[in-house]
């Protein structure tokens, strides 16, 4: 990973999370406005940003999640919320792209709280009308992704198959298998 900036050849998605260390205001601010600032398909800044953080939501959350989440995630002090509405999406070329552009606006957070040290893993895996239920999100919107947000955990607090996923090479392909130059070739 030679020369590339080093806070993306590290970042991890960490599942250790410190169950009693909270996100202070002035953190969680710099979080949200790192995501604010990212790019948009002609500037529609189409996310918006739900965050769980009081005790009773964070419970409800977790009944939300996945059992694979509930196991790691349910131990974040915030859960941070990115949905969008799609019918009021940009349209460029027949293609809508607020997806694209909340993973622009989810990267962003993501940079900047592991630049802050601390956990940052987008996730999957959850009941979506649940999470909408739970977060009064209008049914309207999509919810794109959930970030667990919090501070480095105890290693040996993971069960033991998330421990090794936890130490497993980060793996990528080729840039070979991926990047075409001038035309596809097989």
């Amino acid at each position: 990973m030679i020369g590339i900036y080093p806070l993306i050849a590290q970042r991890r998605s960490l599942r250790s999370i410190d169950t009693e260390k909270s996100i202070p205001e002035d953190q969680l601010f710099r979080l949200l406005e790192a995501a604010r600032w990212a790019p948009s398909t002609g500037n529609a800044q189409p996310w918006r940003f739900v965050v769980a953080r009081e005790k009773l939501t964070l419970e409800r959350m977790r009944k939300t999640l996945k059992p694979g989440n509930q196991s790691w995630a349910g131990a974040a002090p915030l859960l941070l919320v990115i949905c969008a509405n799609p019918s009021a999406d940009t349209i460029a070329d027949d293609k809508p792209y607020y997806l694209f552009d909340c993973g622009l606006a989810a990267e962003n957070l993501i940079l900047q709280g592991i630049s802050e040290g601390l956990v940052m893993h987008p996730m999957l895996g959850w009941d979506e009308a649940a999470v909408k239920t739970e977060l009064s999100i209008p049914d309207d919107n999509r919810v794109v992704v959930i970030i667990a947000v919090g501070h480095p955990g105890k290693f040996e607090d993971l069960p033991i198959d998330l421990q090794k996923r936890e130490t497993a090479p980060r793996v990528r392909k080729s840039l070979d298998e991926m990047v075409h130059y001038e035309r596809w070739k097989a």
